[in-house]
């Protein structure tokens, strides 16, 4: 025989139970959409952009690089034209020190600069993707989206070792979703219209 608090705690669990469906009900069924966030940010026009004009950063740096190199070379060919000990080789010598340091300098900063940007663009292209993914959502009634980043498994799996797999597996927090309910075409669509009014 059921005691009259087992009883009070099967009453709870039961209304606990039923509670939820009868509100999702009332509520209407909740609409759920999916969005590729890897998609988005491969295909959105400011990324686009971006890409472009890193490569054209690249190819300047690399220029400079190439300029400050033979810069460092000179220095060091003029130093040898001295013997070692003359105040002349002592004066060619520390220039040619001076200009490998700056260029090591350079190296380095450079570098740092590059990974800030390109962090900080990252991090703002996919605060846009997550702001226009909201807009969408409410546009379209959504109450919840899900990231989908399926990665495609080979077809050979010789390419990969088990840990890869496993990895790739792993990375599939989404096993079937209806085409229908990605919205990643909408989200893409409406990141250009904004990228483009800011133009």
């Amino acid at each position: 025989m059921l005691s009259r608090r087992s009883l009070s705690t099967f009453a709870l669990a039961l209304l606990a139970a039923v509670l939820p469906a009868g509100i999702a009900a009332a509520q209407g069924t909740p609409t759920i959409g999916v969005v590729n966030p890897a998609r988005v940010f491969n295909e959105m026009q400011e990324t686009v952009d971006l890409k472009q004009k890193l490569a054209g950063d690249r190819q300047a740096i690399e220029n400079e690089e190439k300029a400050r190199v033979n810069d460092v070379e000179e220095a060091r060919k003029a130093a040898r034209l001295f013997n070692p000990g003359t105040a002349e080789f002592k004066q060619k010598n520390n220039e040619f020190m001076t200009k490998a340091i700056a260029l090591q300098t350079w190296r380095e900063l450079t570098k740092a600069d590059l990974a800030r940007q390109q962090k900080q663009q990252m991090k703002d292209l996919f605060t846009k993707i997550e702001s226009a993914t909201k807009d969408v959502a409410k546009m379209k009634k959504i109450d919840l989206v899900l990231v989908d980043q399926r990665a495609d498994l080979p077809e050979d799996l010789e390419q990969i070792n088990v840990d890869q797999l496993r990895a790739l597996i792993n990375q599939r927090t989404i096993l079937h979703a209806d085409p229908k309910l990605d919205i990643s075409g909408d989200v893409i669509s409406v990141l250009n219209t904004q990228y483009k009014n800011r133009k």
